[in-house]
């Protein structure tokens, strides 16, 4: 496939190489790849960690790129990085346009790197800790879970009016923008230790019997 790729393009660098190890470049450039549906999880992290890139483009399973794009609801990948990103779901591709022809379709999957983020990127990684407890945390709709983790119920209820969030709504309604100042709310109100209430910051004791 790499000789008879390289026969049929011109002015085009071909490269036979595993993508996971490859060096991108380090000036501004658009990712457009058609992504082995069983390696596609791995990949796109990997591309979404990547700087100096502006857009991709990427051909990944049909399902995979409508909850990529956020339709129906964002998973929590999704979530994690829509600060940085702006995803978008191009078009179907059926899988009769594949050689040899895969059981599912494909789908475009777009992704914009954003001129402003919308939560500092040195907060990634808190940013990050914060959606996967909402979206793993326990409770019955966004506003039981988030009072479970931080208590002050009554925050929590203005900061769902503020956004304009119902109390029953679940993490993956919630759109780019909420869950950044849900990240400000969250710099606000300290999470809840396990167990409930505070705990001291010494190591406790045994008690002598």
């Amino acid at each position: 496939l790499v000789a008879t790729l390289r026969r049929r393009v011109r002015r085009t660098r071909v490269v036979h190489a595993d993508f996971g190890g490859f060096a991108l470049p380090r000036t501004p450039h658009v990712i457009v790849g058609n992504l082995p549906f069983h390696r596609t999880t791995g990949m796109l992290r990997r591309v979404l960690a990547a700087d100096h890139w502006t857009d991709a483009v990427l051909l990944v399973q049909w399902e995979v790129a409508r909850r990529r794009a956020g339709v129906g609801g964002a998973t929590m990948m999704t979530a994690q990085w829509w600060p940085w990103y702006e995803f978008g779901l191009d078009r179907r591709v059926p899988a009769s346009a594949f050689t040899p022809s895969p059981d599912v379709d494909g789908g475009l999957l777009t992704i914009t790197r954003r001129a402003r983020p919308l939560v500092p990127v040195a907060r990634r990684r808190d940013y990050a800790e914060l959606v996967h407890a909402v979206f793993t945390g326990p409770g019955r709709g966004i506003e039981d879970i988030l009072t479970r983790r931080f208590g002050h119920r009554a925050a929590v209820g203005r900061w769902l009016t503020d956004n304009g969030v119902p109390p029953t709504a679940l993490p993956r309604v919630l759109t780019a923008r909420q869950w950044a100042a849900l990240h400000v709310l969250a710099e606000q109100l300290p999470a809840r230790r396990s167990g409930g209430g505070t705990r001291s910051a010494g190591r406790s004791r045994p008690r002598r019997r």
